[in-house]
């Protein structure tokens, strides 16, 4: 049956203001995804605009990426609450003291997400594509799709009664899928937000391609070439951070410098090749050795550091004579059939409050020299 005019008239009133808070969000989005190259802070300003009371109002969005084979969906992030008495604060909150869609991505994005059970919870996921589950279907079938019964809910992680997934297609191909619902509220998503969201995809895809080749190319800038490793530019920005981070924690932060021994008679005698070939060996077994909290760079040369925030000057002997060991305790595989002992120096030195990067660095230079003088494949400091 017709709507009476005023009845229509009331309809398409709801309807166009909709329309444009959608277009408005689309633009705030669009601005916090340029100001934000960064991958981390890309994907949370989008997260942001789906979720947040002053975007889409999806109680929860979820983000699954393609990895480099393109046969599995890595969940990548997520944001929303965890359960109703969470999201209950959550509402709470944001009645109370409501904020626009930039400052609330910006206090979210400063703020330590690690501690999000959900999102937790979504990184810990691998959705095969081609599967059974919601996500796995958007992006095969490369168009936004409303969950159905009986489909995967990958243990309860999803809610099929309101949950939507748009696919995220780049330029070079699928990208991932952008997941939201309304688990806590059972609000089903109308046909104005379903479009939002779907145009929030395709804007997302491109979004995350620029934000992978940015974090790709800095990483390069960033990276020596024979090596793998950070290089002296890169631990120097690394080391003003962590010591400006230091002087105001009050917290401990130790380097350990190392020198492999005899390094010019290895190029003197077997060539520059089989020298690079060492150096990357080197490199690759600091990696093996060292903890996800122990970053490892070319300092130059074949003279390497490790920056250790948080870590004491005892703890530091011991990370240091960890390394000291992985290189002398089986040889390095050269060119042909050649393996070559190796042996390294170490000083380590712990930052004391007041000192700059550069007497910190030459602090633990210094207890390496006193290593080399001392006979060498020791730690001092």
């Amino acid at each position: 049956m017709a709507l009476d005019p005023p009845a229509s008239i009331d309809a398409l009133q709801r309807e166009n203001a909709a329309l444009r808070r959608a277009v408005e969000l689309l633009n705030e989005v669009s601005q916090l995804v340029h100001g934000a190259l960064e991958f981390e802070a890309t994907c949370y300003a989008v997260l942001t605009g789906v979720t947040a009371g002053v975007g889409l109002g999806f109680n929860r969005a979820m983000l699954f990426l393609t990895g480099p084979e393109h046969s599995l969906l890595q969940g990548t992030m997520a944001v929303g609450p965890a359960d109703r008495e969470e999201a209950d604060r959550v509402w709470r909150a944001i009645e109370s003291n409501p904020h626009d869609l930039p400052t609330l991505h910006e206090a979210g994005s400063t703020a330590r997400r690690s501690n999000s059970v959900l999102d937790a919870r979504v990184r810990a996921q691998q959705v095969r594509i081609g599967g059974s589950s919601l996500l796995a279907r958007a992006l095969t079938e490369r168009r936004l799709a409303r969950a159905e019964p009986g489909e995967d809910d990958l243990d309860g992680l999803l809610d099929l009664d309101t949950g939507l997934a748009a696919p995220l297609i780049g330029t070079d191909g699928p990208v991932g899928v952008l997941y939201a619902d309304n688990r806590f509220t059972a609000r089903k998503p109308d046909p104005v937000i379903e479009h939002v969201l779907r145009l929030v995809g395709d804007h997302f895809a491109r979004a995350v391609e620029n934000a992978r080749r940015f974090e790709r190319e800095a990483r390069a800038a960033r990276t020596d070439a024979l090596t793998g490793l950070g290089h002296h530019g890169a631990l120097m920005e690394h080391l003003g951070r962590a010591v400006t981070d230091a002087a105001e924690s009050r917290q401990p932060l130790s380097l350990v410098m190392a020198d492999l021994d005899a390094f010019k008679a290895v190029n003197d005698r077997y060539g520059h090749l089989a020298g690079d070939t060492l150096l990357a060996g080197l490199s690759a077994r600091l990696r093996n050795h060292l903890r996800s909290n122990e970053t490892p760079y070319r300092y130059g040369g074949e003279e390497f550091a490790v920056v250790l925030p948080g870590e004491d000057l005892k703890t530091a002997r011991a990370v240091a004579e960890r390394v000291r060991r992985a290189v002398a305790d089986q040889p390095f595989a050269l060119t042909g059939s050649l393996a070559l002992p190796v042996t390294c120096s170490l000083g380590v030195a712990q930052y004391q409050q007041g000192m700059t990067v550069h007497a910190f660095v030459d602090a633990a230079d210094q207890a390496l020299l006193v290593a080399k003088r001392e006979g060498k494949n020791r730690v001092v400091g």
